[in-house]
């Protein structure tokens, strides 16, 4: 049990893990499945594993790189997380972000739509996000 923990530790010393990912990592380096189990309770008792605020903060800093809520969602399931929802203010906030610091070409209507649709926003954003764009622009 020491040594699973002592893994466990190690591994979250470097960077935040899911219980999913963290799971899978000590599975793969071949604790059993008891360990493990008694293992992430000790983390979750311990507040060193909380899933809900981690997700939290990678939506958080995610939005703010200006990723799309489809492409979040697509790396947190590769992670082992499904249920995750973003709101129709988070995702206007990030295309915004993102036509804000990321868009060089010459600002037509279409082309932003195009550019927008690229990277999985979807339609109401885009619309919402594109007036916004060339509004503040003229």
């Amino acid at each position: 049990m020491e040594k699973v923990k002592s893994f466990a530790l190690k591994l979250l010393s470097k960077r935040d893990y899911f219980e999913a990912e963290l799971r899978n990592k000590l599975l793969l380096k071949g604790f059993t499945e008891e360990e493990i189990q008694k293992t992430i309770e000790y983390l979750k008792d311990q507040k060193l594993l909380d899933d809900r605020k981690l997700l939290e903060r990678y939506k958080e800093i995610n939005l703010q790189k200006g990723k799309s809520p489809l492409s979040i969602k697509n790396k947190l399931y590769r992670k082992g997380i499904t249920d995750v929802e973003f709101s129709f203010e988070e995702e206007l906030e990030s295309a915004l972000y993102l036509l804000n610091f990321k868009y060089k070409k010459e600002k037509n209507y279409a082309d932003i739509v195009k550019f927008l649709k690229n990277r999985g926003f979807s339609y109401s954003v885009i619309q919402e996000a594109t007036n916004k764009f060339l509004d503040g622009e003229e």
